[in-house]
């Protein structure tokens, strides 16, 4: 009797002991994020990126949550790369000294602080350290004149260790003017909070993943002289991250700011929407004409409710090129002109954001 006893308890802590080995096998800790975990030279990492999360909540959070983002598809894919800064022209390198001012370099299409320059050779520059990962500034090239500029203050993204639970914040920013030329300037304060982990799902795949929420609160500051025009622009957008090990960057980032929504995400090769569809979805329709466009275009719409209607362009990389209304509109058919001269050669979105929802169109600008 007693042997059987003793088997049976045996037979029993095996199990349990058994049952608690699946059950770390099969949930996800949380993780810290490190140095380690930021992108290294060489790296060329695929985005795929879209303007709406399908109606996915991305705002929540909490431990061990489940973030579940499986639907998402993309409107445009992207190669981010990054190179050794002692590869970029001659010139940035003198402001960015290579391994002590900034040890990384990545082509920025998305320079759009002077909208309408003819620029070339756009550059960030990065300094990962075991203490922090941060933006120290930009390189352009504009009218075969190098343009380098170093912050002030750098823009720190990450301050490490990060881990669950964390806040910090940064001030950056700099003021940069030439003769003849202009005056830029940006003051921009990032405080970064590490509000959950757990389980990230997404069409790349199933990762541990810990979520840094960055609010950023910025004043650009413009001045052009050959037109004789500066305008000073107050800007706030919400940066979601989800952070993985090894990952090099955010497996996944929705950036909101005022009604536009941007949301990016690692993948693997897949075949973007590059035509948009004709929008027609509850009774409401919209139409841009000529298309391809260059310099006017009209766009055309109906509207069933009555309110607040925002319209603007936007870049294949999310970025917004163009404010073409915000205002109030009453219920029926209408028409506004758009002034598309200046914005390069390129496939962009009109987004119009109605009471009943968010539609887009593809507008194709070209000169020729």
């Amino acid at each position: 009797m007693k042997t059987f006893i003793k088997t049976t308890l045996a037979g029993k802590w095996i199990l349990v002991i058994f049952g608690l080995i699946c059950v770390t096998n099969l949930s996800f800790g949380q993780i810290t994020i490190t140095s380690d975990d930021m992108p290294n030279t060489g790296d060329t990492l695929r985005m795929s990126t879209n303007i709406t999360t399908g109606g996915i909540d991305y705002t929540l959070t909490g431990e061990n949550h489940i973030w579940d983002f499986s639907t998402l598809f993309p409107l445009v894919q992207t190669v981010d790369t990054f190179e050794s800064v002692t590869s970029v022209p001659f010139l940035y390198q003198l402001v960015f000294i290579p391994g002590v001012v900034a040890n990384l370099a990545q082509p920025y299409s998305g320079f759009d602080l002077i909208p309408g320059l003819d620029i070339s050779d756009p550059y960030r520059f990065y300094k990962n350290s075991s203490s922090n990962f941060k933006d120290v500034g930009f390189a352009v090239t504009f009218n075969s004149i190098p343009l380098p500029i170093k912050f002030d203050n750098p823009d720190i993204i990450y301050d490490f260790p990060v881990n669950y639970g964390n806040a910090d914040s940064s001030f950056s920013g700099f003021e940069f003017g030439l003769p003849d030329l202009g005056f830029i300037g940006i003051d921009r304060k990032r405080v970064n909070t590490a509000d959950g982990w757990g389980t990230l799902i997404t069409p790349y795949g199933t990762f541990e993943a810990l979520r840094i929420k960055s609010e950023v609160f910025e004043t650009d500051t413009i001045y052009i002289d050959s037109i004789s025009f500066g305008t000073t622009i107050e800007r706030n957008f919400t940066e979601y991250k989800w952070m993985g090990n090894d990952m090099g960057m955010p497996i996944l980032q929705v950036t909101e700011e005022g009604l536009l929504v941007t949301v990016a995400y690692r993948d693997s090769i897949r075949n973007p929407i590059t035509a948009i569809p004709e929008t027609e979805m509850d009774g409401f329709s919209m139409n841009i004409y000529p298309n391809p466009a260059s310099d006017m275009a009209t766009i055309s719409f109906s509207s069933k409710q009555t309110g607040m209607v925002n319209m603007a362009v936007f870049n294949m990389a999310g970025i917004k090129v163009k404010e073409v209304f915000n205002g109030a509109l009453q219920t029926g058919n209408h028409k506004i002109k758009i002034d598309i001269g200046g914005i390069p050669d390129g496939i962009y979105l009109v987004q119009i954001v109605l009471p009943g929802g968010v539609y887009c169109k593809k507008l194709v600008i070209s000169y020729e």
